[in-house]
């Protein structure tokens, strides 16, 4: 399994560039977990303790605006979800669920994240990046 989760890490854009060495500390401390069809990983307004990248099946990320419940985007496998929470230190701005399971779930501990953003700008760069561009495709939506 870690040969996936390795794999999966080194395909990711966001971990593509890391060494051998910064792979192999978040492959350490990664868990996989396996969700089915339905079952929430993330609930809108809860804490997020890890960055998720999908190793297998299918997510939907979704949030609850004036008019109701909102779709967001599907994310596949490589897809990583759980940034904005985790770099911001907020809770969960949107509910992600598996919408094709079984669902296989990497999830890198917070404190793994966090050091590596602190050490690799690249990685800041590209989290900061897609937090920002993902929260202007969420306002879009929502205010639709």
């Amino acid at each position: 399994m870690s040969e996936m989760i390795e794999q999966t890490i080194k395909e990711s854009p966001l971990f593509k560039h890391l060494t051998e060495e910064a792979v192999n500390a978040l492959v350490e401390g990664a868990s996989v977990e396996v969700y089915q069809t339905g079952q929430k990983i993330i609930a809108e307004n809860s804490p997020v303790s890890h960055l998720y990248v999908v190793l297998m099946g299918r997510v939907r990320v979704s949030t609850i605006g004036p008019e109701g419940e909102v779709e967001l985007k599907t994310l596949g496998p490589g897809a990583y979800f759980g940034e904005v929470s985790l770099l911001s230190g907020n809770n969960a701005t949107a509910t992600v669920e598996v919408r094709t399971g079984p669902a296989q779930i990497v999830g890198i501990k917070k404190d793994d994240v966090l050091r590596l953003v602190a050490e690799d700008d690249k990685v800041r760069r590209m989290l900061q990046g897609v937090t920002i561009a993902r929260a202007k495709d969420t306002i879009g939506k929502v205010l639709k």
